[in-house]
């Protein structure tokens, strides 16, 4: 008899360690899920405020002497009074349109405030990774642009984004202060964008609405886990009871 007690009391353990085990790596993957769901959250908030920022943007329009000297918001739309090609492209990869990868073709331009990066178009990618689109006509450039900040999330190092080729330059991101170092001049910190109207699509690749869907995915998946977790603990207390 005292040897199946200790059996049962050794088994008893072996169980309430496994117990307490799954609780803590339940309790682990609920607090992940909680706080993707509160990430994707925030994304929508944020995509949503660059959103109604263009809105609001588009109501107003001022030259880029007047907009340095306030302070340049994101997709301002500015003039330019005098605005000069400098015969330097660039190819900005992998970017969709429709469907579709291609480039965003840049040229460096001279102003009277300062050089700046002007993207011109996109561009439909070739077969041949070694041969970039053609050169696009910049000898007139346009006089009102949409302004556009640039964020990098992740700074690459030049051998990993920067490729030179016999029309250009191929990048993977405008980084505005290495390009300036790699080309020995000075650049505005901001892109001057020829394409004045974008769509949502354009403007976030995720919208607002399905971050909110993803959030309370996370969410209703935290609940479940949850309520898992509160059921096989008390499926196990009635098993001890038992």
């Amino acid at each position: 008899m005292t040897i199946t007690k200790l059996s049962q009391q050794a088994d008893k353990k072996t169980v309430s360690y496994r117990l307490i085990l799954f609780v803590v790596l339940m309790v682990a993957l609920i607090g992940l899920m909680v706080k993707l769901s509160l990430w994707q959250w925030q994304r929508s908030e944020q995509k949503q405020q660059l959103l109604d920022q263009y809105q609001q943007q588009s109501l107003q329009e001022s030259s880029l002497e007047q907009a340095l000297r306030s302070g340049v918001q994101p997709f301002q739309l500015v003039t330019v009074s005098s605005i000069t090609a400098m015969d330097k492209y660039l190819w900005l990869d992998n970017k969709v349109n429709d469907g579709v990868v291609g480039y965003d073709a840049y040229t460096l331009a001279s102003t009277p405030q300062g050089n700046v990066l002007v993207r011109l178009a996109w561009q439909p990618a070739g077969l041949d990774r070694s041969i970039l689109p053609d050169v696009l006509n910049a000898d007139a450039l346009a006089q009102r642009y949409r302004l556009r900040e640039i964020s990098l999330p992740v700074v690459l190092m030049q051998k990993h984004w920067l490729e030179e080729l016999p029309q250009g330059l191929r990048v993977q991101q405008i980084n505005i202060a290495a390009l300036a170092d790699y080309w020995g001049i000075d650049l505005l910190p901001f892109v001057l964008d020829s394409q004045l109207e974008h769509s949502s699509t354009q403007l976030v690749s995720i919208s607002p609405q399905k971050h909110q869907g993803y959030a309370l995915q996370w969410l209703l998946m935290a609940l479940v886990a949850a309520g898992l977790t509160i059921y096989f603990c008390k499926q196990n207390r009635n098993k001890e009871g038992l």
